[in-house]
């Protein structure tokens, strides 16, 4: 029950969120997008839901949110385990590769490119440019590699390794503006500066807590704790302020 308690605060803060980007977005005739971490397996854009299973992207219209109309599915691969929105692009983490795919035609996502990369779990968060990837191995990812790797993807079709840090046990992340968050089990939150994605700078690292993914919402970073939820000002995004948290 304290589980499902916790799940629906986050929930509903997210969905709060979503409420005030619809409102401007409706306001300068734009669209809107739900918000969601580095770890999950659906996302909606544009009044469409995105969703994973461990082959397949599936395909929804919920301009209707009482009858979702299901429109298509598209093979990935193997192992798909979180997919990231950014803009008109999906991007698609698997245990082997990150794939790229293009949604401006929303029914039918085109993919663009695949980066292979050692096995492992790996979540993914980008922007206009750089995709940040994490690799982590133990437990059933069947790796031991653990790392960050940053690749650019000014040309989305062939997305090139430009720097790679070593970590103890990374699992999420989330970017606000050139400010990069790290969940490294065993470590904390680490904070690097990724102005420049080839030379990262860490800043700092949060230790009070074990962090497994971060979503920044505005002026808010949630944190998925083992133990709970965090709530922090990211107002000055590169030194985090916590306000408060939910603990088991």
């Amino acid at each position: 029950m304290r589980k499902l308690i916790l799940t629906l605060i986050v929930i509903s803060t997210l969905g709060f969120s979503a409420c005030e980007k619809d409102a401007g977005n409706i306001n300068n005739g734009g669209s809107s997008s739900g918000e969601g971490g580095s770890l999950a397996r659906f996302t909606i854009v544009n009044n469409h839901l995105y969703t994973i299973d461990n082959e397949n992207l599936s395909v929804f219209d919920v301009t209707n949110t009482a009858t979702p109309v299901f429109k298509s599915r598209v093979n990935i691969g193997f192992e798909i385990e979180a997919l990231f929105p950014f803009k008109d692009k999906l991007f698609i983490a698997s245990r082997f590769a990150m794939y790229i795919y293009d949604i401006s035609n929303p029914e039918q996502p085109v993919q663009e490119s695949q980066v292979q990369h050692f096995t492992g779990c790996d979540p993914v968060v980008a922007n206009d440019s750089v995709a940040f990837l994490t690799i982590h191995g133990g437990n059933a990812c069947g790796s031991s590699i653990n790392e960050l790797n940053i690749y650019d993807i000014k040309d989305v079709k062939n997305p090139q390794l430009m720097s790679n840090l070593p970590m103890t046990n990374p699992y999420g992340l989330g970017l606000k503006d050139s400010i990069l968050y790290i969940c490294d089990n065993g470590a904390g939150l680490r904070i690097l500066n990724v102005k420049n994605p080839s030379n990262p700078i860490e800043l700092a690292t949060l230790s009070d807590d074990n962090y497994i993914d971060v979503i920044p919402s505005g002026n808010l970073l949630i944190g998925m704790l083992t133990d709970g939820i965090a709530f922090l000002d990211i107002s000055d995004p590169a030194s985090p302020q916590k306000l408060s948290d939910i603990k088991k």
